[in-house]
């Protein structure tokens, strides 16, 4: 999944302290939405900030990328592709139907 910020910001630096704020607490919540719906075990959170660091266009974003242990093999690494056991469309609909179960205006309030 990936997070971006509302404004356009193109440096982690340019980021208010509120901002920060939110999309920590974003990370959680994407987090607490994939452990329920794929119980993941791990993460990978990066923030590409720059076109020589990943951005495709000049604005500042953070993946999360669930991990779950075994998944380089044979087929992932010499026919360089990934065996997806669900469709991309079953995984958007997951996450559009589960989305506000877990950031919605409740959580963001509820962060001490």
């Amino acid at each position: 999944m990936m997070i971006i910020p509302n404004r356009h910001v193109i440096s982690f630096l340019e980021l208010t302290k509120e901002e920060i704020i939110h999309i920590n607490r974003t990370i959680q919540g994407i987090q607490l939405l994939l452990d329920d719906l794929y119980n993941p075990k791990g993460y990978n959170i990066g923030i590409n900030q720059g076109i020589i660091a990943g951005a495709s266009i000049e604005h500042l974003h953070i993946h999360i990328v669930p991990r779950y242990g075994a998944e380089l093999g044979y087929i992932d690494i010499v026919g360089k592709t990934r065996v997806v056991v669900e469709s991309l469309e079953s995984v958007k609909q997951k996450l559009i139907h589960n989305i506000p179960k877990f950031l919605n205006k409740e959580f963001y309030e509820s962060f001490k």
